[in-house]
């Protein structure tokens, strides 16, 4: 891996959580009022998240593990995996249900998947489909320290 590569992932990284950060501290404490959804289910889809009354700040707890993990590379794999869906519901719900081509919800989709990738062999154990321990090509963040 190369210098470049280990500057852009380690930068991406750490942006990416910021990003979950701030937007789970501002699920917890509301200090900013994202602006409000174009399309009639869009709006529907948000007023139902909020009337539910735990989802809002479940997802707050969730960005905010996930980016403290993220920006302190420990057990980003996991940070990672509990992003994954809400990752994918940030871009469905812009370029599905908002219909816009082209957002931020670009930039979270591809930073994810960078991420993802740069993690992959932290997940071999979850994707081996005969259950068998694989063989440690370095140092995973799931290892015991003792």
């Amino acid at each position: 891996m190369t210098r470049f590569h280990r500057f852009t992932t380690h930068t991406l990284r750490t942006l990416f959580g910021l990003l979950f950060i701030f937007a789970g501290l501002n699920h917890i404490f509301g200090f900013w009022e994202p602006p409000a959804p174009h399309t009639n289910a869009g709006r529907a889809f948000i007023a139902g998240l909020g009337a539910s009354g735990f989802i809002m700040p479940l997802l707050g707890v969730l960005f905010t593990y996930a980016g403290v993990a993220l920006i302190a590379h420990r057990m980003t794999a996991l940070a990672l995996l509990l992003l994954a869906a809400p990752v994918v519901v940030i871009f469905g719900f812009h370029f599905v249900t908002e219909g816009e081509a082209f957002g931020p919800h670009i930039f979270v989709l591809a930073s994810y998947l960078w991420l993802a990738w740069e993690e992959r062999a932290a997940w071999s154990a979850l994707f081996s489909a005969d259950g068998k321990k694989p063989t440690p090509t370095g140092a995973s963040p799931f290892t015991p320290a003792f």
